[in-house]
């Protein structure tokens, strides 16, 4: 398998870090004698590896000895294109194995955009789309996650449902697959509804969720952890090569929100509130951040302003982590909540964007919401915000509530102005992003009944909002209004919907929560062709109606919902500014001094003599890191030196960045033993810094030499002309073919190659920039030049080398072997020499 994704997938894929693996912190075991499970989240890599729960589920099966755990991510356009072409089936990314060779694959569903992506990826696999269509020989087909609250549109596809938080839950059933391997599914799946509890298994029921099996349960009410402990969260999170939507540690500090917003499914599903102590998030983040290397913490929860003493946590983390200058983010912060203290300990190293979500346009709005905060807690917070130095605010919006008028909407539009009023009365340019995303009613809360707005009036909504504010620095964004509409469709449906999805799928919908991806006629399309009336799913839905989800309890009862929904407002809490001046940290000691009205920090200064240095690494690495780009490797090498405590020099401002001087980028697929960068200290090299460093790579990087070079050294980039690269025979042709188009090559007077630039495309001559090329043994060599005075790419060499056929930069083994300068005298000095 190994060899055909080499061939055929990897060179020709648009990102083949995605699917390469091999990430430092992933578990690789041997299979034998293990029952092998497979976590699939149904999104690109770039959101799937993001996700905390996959962390988590991920650590806490790999602990047990008895169960392998892989990963598999949902694959992009191209890639699905290469794998049906070359018969290529899903596989893994721990060990490349096919996906139809495991035991049970459970799939994490965060919402109702990515029902086509899970058909995609079992199709890719081999495994029949109806659970009807299953047999002894193919996988169990588990899901979880916020989406399988109503499971209904989906009971076609997936063998069985696990409802709630799944740290015990899973590995009760993998502990019945594990002692039933080699036994018929349908007794597997009978054990396990016997045995554990909150799970749904749809062939135990009849099309009205009744149950048609004695053991199967008429209601199946959600699992919930008790506790958040320790042990759930991984010491050596999965650390990804390639660059993800959250690029930080995400650390759960409170499962659940206190505040029971009435539009909020999130509130309901996880209620109750449970909270981790302050020592053990602590504990984790100092572990995680030595063995992750990451310059930013977020702390996560439903609502981070609510957990008790966050201002205390945030300073003690800030305070704790800022030498490594480790920054912290608080997402989910609610206006009025936000003190001076906590935005001292967000900034303390660098400032993270800061979301107010004021959710709708007026006092009476919010308060039927439940969310109760006047429109002076937003002016209050945004007016600390820009006190604080923040530049730019971002406002998030909800339009379609029920009840909603257009003085709501009017109100939204006031909230902008004077936001970018007070904005204006600070010195500097403030921007204001606001984004607006039209409501979507969902199951289990109190608005579950409610009607779905039509896409043409999210469309005037947002209209009236966007034409009527007046700032010239306000920035809009908002969802599509057919994607929400189809997310509500999708979310209160029933089992009337799996053709539909179906239908969807097989006419080619894939990624659908993309914008670029997302075809709604094609949807529209599979809706009508399935005879479900469309006009009729966006309608009120009566409060005696029987909903698709009525047989999975979490929480209140439907009568309490129903009387949440029937309260015409919320009585107002009192509200009192958390923005007043609060003393100046006591652990900041005699590092703050005045400087003319308002107190400012003094960056904290080395006392010794000035001492810097500026070492010189060179550095390789081999295959399995040839799928990384420049700004990849880059990014590794950072966390690489913080995972190493080396007394490395920052810059100075808002956003201080390691003083790191990189060589010229190696080319995406290439292996190396000649990379370079200049790492500025802020004390002088010793031993000991470099053996920190080689200890903290990961395998497969190696420090080849290190060096201190003269500050006023040029810089690697400017300096170097040549450039040697190795490529084995075989990737070319046949040798004695090869040897007489090296001659040739070097025989011409003139090579003529195009170059397509941005703007146009130049014809230049690439034979002075050739100097040398030859055959040696099994290797082509070539020395090339690089940098201003000239320059030869290996794709160029490869077009003068006619090597034919269609293949990719990527299916070549190109190896960097050196780097230097050559002058005018034909000296050549080493790059560690410069």
């Amino acid at each position: 398998m190994k060899e055909l994704l080499e061939k055929k997938f990897f060179p020709y894929v648009i990102k083949p870090g995605r699917y390469a693996g091999d990430e430092p912190g992933q578990i690789v075991k041997d299979p034998t004698g293990c029952l092998k499970y497979l976590h699939a989240f149904p999104d690109k890599y770039e959101i799937g590896q993001s996700y905390l729960g996959l962390q988590t589920l991920y650590h806490v099966i790999n602990k047990d000895d008895r169960f392998l755990c892989e990963r598999v991510f949902a694959v992009d356009r191209d890639a699905e294109e290469i794998m049906r072409r070359e018969r290529i089936p899903l596989f893994s990314l721990e060990s490349l194995r096919p996906a139809i060779e495991f035991d049970a694959i459970g799939f994490t569903l965060t919402y109702e955009l990515v029902f086509t992506n899970m058909l995609a990826m079992l199709d890719l696999a081999g495994i029949p789309l109806l659970s009807q269509e299953r047999t002894d020989e193919h996988p169990l087909i588990l899901a979880g996650g916020p989406a399988v609250y109503n499971p209904e549109p989906i009971t076609d596809f997936v063998d069985l449902f696990f409802i709630g938080d799944a740290e015990e839950g899973l590995p009760e059933m993998l502990s019945i697959l594990y002692e039933m391997r080699g036994k018929p599914r349908f007794e597997k799946l009978t054990q396990i509804v016997r045995q554990v509890e909150s799970v749904y298994v749809p062939r135990f029921y009849d099309e009205h969720r009744k149950p048609i099996q004695d053991f199967a349960p008429p209601k199946i009410r959600a699992r919930i952890a008790k506790e958040l402990k320790p042990e759930y969260y991984p010491q050596q999170p999965i650390l990804p090569l390639i660059d993800t939507v959250h690029s930080h540690l995400g650390v759960e500090i409170m499962r659940g929100c206190p505040q029971g917003c009435r539009f909020c499914q999130a509130g309901p599903i996880y209620r109750p509130v449970r909270l981790r102590s302050q020592r053990d998030i602590i504990e984790q983040i100092e572990t995680q951040i030595q063995n992750t290397g990451y310059d930013e913490v977020a702390l996560l929860s439903l609502s981070t302003s609510d957990y008790p003493n966050i201002e205390q946590l945030a300073t003690t983390v800030a305070r704790q982590f800022e030498p490594l200058k480790v920054s912290i983010s608080l997402p989910s912060l609610r206006p009025g909540t936000i003190s001076p203290a906590l935005l001292d300990a967000v900034k303390r190293v660098r400032k993270s964007g800061l979301t107010i979500a004021p959710e709708a346009g007026t006092e009476r709005l919010r308060f039927f919401i439940r969310k109760n905060f006047p429109d002076e807690a937003i002016y209050d917070t945004v007016r600390l915000a820009f006190e604080k130095g923040w530049l730019t605010i971002k406002l998030y919006f909800m339009i379609g509530l029920p009840t909603e008028t257009e003085e709501d909407l009017a109100g939204i539009v006031d909230i902008i102005d004077n936001v970018s009023d007070i904005g204006r009365s600070f010195q500097g340019k403030k921007t204001i992003n606001v984004t607006l995303s039209p409501f979507v009613p969902e199951p289990h809360t109190p608005f579950q009944w409610d009607e779905i707005t039509a896409s043409d009036i999210i469309l005037q909504k947002l209209y009236y909002i966007k034409k009527r504010c007046r700032s010239r620095y306000v920035h809009f964004k908002h969802n599509s209004s057919e994607s929400a509409v189809l997310q509500g469709v999708l979310g209160r449906g029933g089992r009337e919907l799996g053709n539909v999805i179906l239908s969807a799928y097989y006419a080619g919908c894939r990624l659908d929560g993309w914008s670029e991806e997302f075809e709604p006629d094609k949807w529209f399309t599979a809706l009508e062709q399935n005879n479900v009336d469309i006009n009729e799913k966006l309608k009120p839905i009566p409060f005696g109606a029987d909903l698709p989800w009525s047989h999975i309890e979490k929480g209140v009862s439907v009568e309490h919902l129903q009387k949440e929904r029937q309260r015409t407002s919320s009585e107002s809490r009192v509200y009192r500014s958390k923005t007043e001046k609060t003393a100046p940290d006591e652990h900041l000691g005699d590092q703050r001094v005045e400087f003319g009205r308002s107190k400012k920090k003094v960056a904290s200064r080395n006392l010794t003599a000035p001492t810097k240095n500026r070492v010189r690494i060179r550095w390789g690495k081999n295959s399995r890191y040839k799928y990384m780009s420049h700004l990849d490797n880059i990014r590794l090498l950072e966390h690489t030196i913080r995972k190493a405590r080396i007394p490395v020099a920052y810059s100075q401002g808002f956003n201080p960045t390691m003083r790191l001087s990189f060589g010229p980028p190696l080319p995406l697929g290439f292996t190396s033993e000649s990379e370079f960068v200049d790492i500025t200290l802020e004390t002088n090299l010793m031993p000991h810094i470099i053996e920190s460093l080689k200890r903290a790579l990961p395998k497969g990087i190696d420090v080849l030499e290190a060096k201190v070079v003269l500050s006023q050294a040029p810089s690697l980039s400017s300096a170097l002309n040549r450039v040697e690269y190795t490529l084995p025979v075989e990737n070319i042709g046949e040798k004695t073919d090869l040897v007489n188009k090296v001659r040739g090559i070097l025989q011409a007077d003139a090579l003529p190659i195009e170059r397509v630039g941005k703007s146009q495309t130049t014809t230049v001559d690439a034979r002075p920039a050739i100097y040398e090329i030859r055959v040696e043994g099994d290797t082509l060599v070539m020395i090339l030049g690089i940098g201003e005075g000239g320059y030869v790419r290996p794709t160029e060499m490869l077009e003068l080398l006619n090597t034919g056929g269609n293949n990719t930069l990527l299916s070549y083994s190109f190896h960097r072997k050196e780097l230097y300068r050559q002058g005018q005298d034909g000296r050549k000095v080493n790059a560690m020499d410069i």
